[in-house]
């Protein structure tokens, strides 16, 4: 059995790639028994892929409240499994933590001697794949098929919990006015990840935001983002292959943007300016594999 000084926690519904790759990365990490997946809906495939994990079935109904329930469910979980974790990570299933190779250490290798008592944000980013000249698939791993970023504040998540504080607004936002962001620290998001991916991705959330609509005032309270009638996939990934790449990964000036812009949002939550950047990033060639354990 693991040490027990992290515990993971996500939420899943159908979404099945990920949950495959989410258990791998974290779970080989940290070891499955701390790994806690709220399974919207109890589907039989997320008990298949997650087992040896706490698999914590919710009903499928309030589907038209799911991003509020999320939310608080996700907290609730939070705060009781700090009392018995140093640390508790709150990530969606298609987002992976990772350090710097750079930095000589993995993430657990990382949390297992971090210092507690604070809330860490990662630097936000998202792997792009660039169809003209990334052909392999991504069902082994992400990121070495894919070696492309693209910068998304909106991940740059306060997402490793090691005290008291309310997580809001998908997680995005945190009851901490320390923006301690550690340098070798990323969150990638993996919604573009791969094409083939993405459209099975959207064509099944689109489903489900219709059976929403069915239900309870017929209102849709999901993100809208995965949503998006009149869509044109095949448009929104050839766009990355028309911005400007940069090699390597110095992005001291977007750090220095977050702190600089660092401020209350409300009574309890702080955040940052959500600055956007035209570049996309190649990665160094030793985050090859980082989503691995």
């Amino acid at each position: 059995m693991t040490d027990r000084l992290t515990a993971i926690v996500t939420i899943c519904r159908d979404d099945h790639f990920y949950l495959k790759r989410f258990v791998a990365y974290y779970g080989g990490l940290f070891g499955r028994e701390n790994l806690y997946i709220v399974s919207h809906g109890d589907e039989p495939e997320v008990r298949a892929l997650a087992q040896g994990c706490n698999v914590i079935p919710i009903p499928d109904t309030q589907a038209n409240n799911f991003t509020i329930l999320k939310s608080r469910t996700m907290n609730h979980i939070k705060d009781g499994l700090r009392q018995w974790f140093k640390h508790v990570i709150v990530v969606d299933v298609d987002e992976f933590l990772v350090v710097d190779p750079a930095a000589g250490m993995n993430l657990r290798e990382w949390l297992d001697q971090a210092q507690g008592n604070t809330i860490y944000t990662a630097m936000g980013m998202e792997i792009v794949h660039m169809r003209d000249r990334e052909p392999e698939g991504v069902e082994n791993g992400i990121i070495g098929p894919r070696m492309f970023a693209q910068i998304d504040l909106h991940y740059a998540k306060p997402c490793i919990v090691s005290r008291g504080g309310k997580l809001a607004r998908g997680g995005h936002y945190a009851a901490y006015r320390k923006l301690n962001m550690p340098d070798f620290l990323y969150l990638f998001h993996m919604k573009y990840c791969d094409f083939g991916v993405f459209q099975d991705t959207l064509n099944r959330r689109s489903a489900f935001v219709a059976e929403q609509a069915q239900h309870g005032d017929g209102k849709v309270r999901s993100n809208p983002q995965w949503f998006a009638k009149n869509r044109d996939d095949d448009a929104v990934f050839a766009k990355f292959t028309q911005r400007p790449i940069v090699q390597g990964l110095d992005l001291s000036h977007v750090r220095q943007g977050m702190h600089d812009t660092w401020r209350k949002r409300n009574e309890t939550l702080w955040h940052f300016t959500h600055a956007k950047y035209e570049e996309i990033y190649e990665l160094p060639e030793r985050f090859a594999g980082v989503d691995r354990a």
